[in-house]
């Protein structure tokens, strides 16, 4: 049986409120992957709410707190057994 999903490569930059220096903030696109029939937007929010990690602080810090998504570059119907 082969599993399908979506291949998505967001284009990314800098949220300009993020002050820190997290990978993330330096990177410019992001591969990723979704369930098949999921809408641009619901990627968009759901990447943007996917927690990265806590800081020294203890601050639990989003992606979209560290990067904004620009656009999407490429999405693509995928599978693997």
């Amino acid at each position: 049986m082969k599993n399908k999903f979506l291949n998505v490569k967001f284009k990314v930059e800098r949220n300009p409120e993020y002050k820190g220096n997290h990978e993330l903030a330096g990177c410019n696109g992001v591969l990723t992957t979704f369930p098949l029939g999921t809408t641009e937007a619901d990627m968009i929010k759901e990447f943007h709410a996917e927690i990265v990690g806590k800081d020294i602080d203890g601050k639990t810090w989003t992606k979209g707190e560290i990067v904004q998504v620009v656009s999407i570059e490429n999405c693509f119907e995928d599978r693997h057994n």
